[in-house]
Parts: structure tokens; C-alpha cells; sequence
């Protein structure tokens, strides 16, 4: 993008700042597009933007080192910058909207599953002596029963965790501005209520739901808490209470929803639970194929 023209360059800025209203896309575009265009530069130097045809896109996709999920994730972006610049009349063809992506079809989900026993480990090692505890036990239980993605959750403000009728519900912020309601389970419910109640919340409509803490202080800055912040909290969680430690934010939705399903429930409610826009995404999560693998295979005996 060096040598592109004023308006293309602005275009360029643009795609990230108007085009895309996903924080966490707009990040992955970035680094997509900045490694395609590094890419482009050290194998095409002089290439201009508008020379870059079919041809050079497919190339760019077969030599790409990553995975088959991130080659495909990368072509997704490079297509979306195109159509971008042809909406904005600075470009007549998409050169990657021919291109095909890499075959891919996850039948099972790679994200690491807690057992009940260890979910109920990890939740009750935690002290809730102070309001980082407190807070800690809240976010992993809004989690696991609701099902939410860690952003979803991380999203909400105090607000978003309101009464209806007799039982308390979660407003999640889900991905592309959208909202999903859910109801609390009662677990989850007691946890947040502590919680809420320490950190003298209740009134607090428009404030961050979970908030950073430093470390001396103890005591809730009114910041948001980041998703990386919250990998490593239950890093240090999972490994204090002796579970898992390949846990990360992601293994209490697959969990949760892991846990529902062994437990009679519908894998269609768990789709409309996780707010999934397609069953098979349920499925991913599904894991409870792992526990009866293991006991098969125990039945091999010398």
C-alpha cells in the first residue's frame, strides 16, 4: 500500500475504520492484509494495487504457512478489501473473488473441555475474600451457564444484567451490534448478586459489568476488563485449583454447552442458547464423545 494513490490509501483506511464494525475482524483483517501486502512486496516488488490479479491471489493462498481455517480467514479478508475498493469506484474487478478457498471441515472442536468435577474445582478454589474473587467466580460462572462467548460477556455494562418477571437475565453484545437475551441460571445468579453487591454496582447502570483490579489495591477501576486479561486470570485460576491448565476463555462455552447436552438437553436450545448461527458450530462444542472414547478404550486389557 506504500505506493498507492492518496485515495486509495484513504480508501484503504477506510475499509478498517467504516467497513468493518467488529473490533476483533477488524484486527484479524489488519493483520491479514498486512502480511498479504509484506507478502506481495518481497515476492512482486513495483506491483501496483491494480495489477494484482487472480493469479497472484491464488499464489499468495498455496504458499500461505498457516492452517487451512487461516488461509481461508486471510482470502475472506483480501476479498473484502476488493469489494470494498470497487464499491468505492477505485477498482473494476475483485481478484480474489475467483479464487477458491482451502478445503476445510472441522467435525470436532479442539477447544480444551473442563469435567463437571473439575468446573466444580475450579469454581469453589476461588476465595472470595476480596472483590477481584468475587469477580473472578462471577466471569467464569457467566460463562459456563450462559454459554457466551468471553467478549459477549466482557461487553456487558451493569445494566446488562437485569431483572424480568422473577429471575435476573443477561443482555450479551454479540458480534455485529447485536443483542442476546438470556436468563441467569440461579448458580450464576448467586455469584453475580455477590459480586454486584461488593462492588456496590447495582446503581451503576452504564459502568463496565467487569472491571480491571490492580493487584494492590484490590479494588474495581471502573475499566473494562480485556479478553487478555481474562486468559490470563483463568490461567492462573485453572492452574491454582489443579484442573486443566490448557483452559482459556473459550473452554467454558464449549463446557457449558457440553454439560447441558449430557444432561438431557436439545442440542437445537443449545444452538439458541450460544446465540450460534448454525447448528453445526453447536456441534463443535459438543464433547461428549471424549468421555466414551476414553472408557472404550480402557477396555483394551493385557
Amino acid at each position: 500500500m506504500s505506493r498507492a494513490s492518496e485515495r486509495t490509501t484513504y480508501r484503504y483506511l477506510e475499509f478498517f475504520t467504516a467497513g468493518i464494525r467488529n473490533p476483533n475482524t477488524r484486527l484479524a483483517y489488519y493483520r491479514a492484509l498486512t502480511r498479504f501486502f509484506d507478502w506481495l512486496e518481497e515476492c512482486y516488488p513495483g506491483l501496483g494495487l491494480h495489477q494484482v490479479n487472480s493469479i497472484v491471489v491464488a499464489q499468495y493462498v498455496e504458499v500461505h504457512p498457516g492452517s487451512a481455517q487461516t488461509r481461508n480467514q486471510h482470502l475472506s479478508a483480501i476479498r473484502s478489501l476488493f469489494r470494498w475498493l470497487i464499491t468505492g469506484g477505485l477498482m473494476r474487478e475483485n481478484p480474489a473473488g475467483e479464487v477458491r478457498g482451502v478445503k476445510h471441515r472441522v467435525k470436532r472442536g479442539k477447544t480444551s473441555v473442563l469435567s463437571d468435577e473439575e468446573m466444580k474445582e475450579l469454581l469453589s478454589s476461588i476465595s472470595t475474600d476480596d472483590i477481584v474473587g468475587l469477580r473472578d467466580r462471577a466471569l467464569i460462572a457467566a460463562m459456563f451457564f450462559s454459554f457466551a462467548r468471553v467478549g459477549a460477556v466482557l461487553g456487558m455494562n451493569t445494566g446488562d444484567y437485569f431483572s424480568k418477571g422473577k429471575r435476573y437475565w443477561f443482555r450479551l453484545h454479540e458480534k455485529g451490534g447485536k443483542y442476546h437475551e438470556v436468563p441467569v441460571h440461579h448458580t450464576a445468579e448467586e455469584y453475580l448478586d455477590l459480586y454486584m453487591d461488593e462492588a456496590n454496582l447495582w446503581d451503576e447502570k452504564t459502568t463496565p459489568l467487569f472491571q480491571t483490579a490492580p493487584r494492590r489495591s484490590r479494588t474495581l477501576t471502573g475499566v473494562r476488563l480485556q479478553r487478555q486479561e481474562a486468559w490470563a486470570m483463568v490461567k492462573r485460576r485453572a492452574l491454582a485449583a489443579g484442573v486443566s491448565t490448557d483452559a482459556c476463555n473459550h473452554t467454558f462455552r464449549a463446557s457449558g454447552i457440553t454439560n447441558f447436552l449430557r444432561n438431557g438437553g436439545s442440542r437445537d436450545n443449545a444452538q439458541r442458547i450460544a446465540a450460534h448461527e448454525d447448528v453445526r458450530t453447536t456441534t463443535l462444542y459438543d464433547r461428549r464423545e471424549d468421555a466414551i472414547s476414553l472408557d472404550e478404550i480402557e477396555r483394551i486389557r493385557l
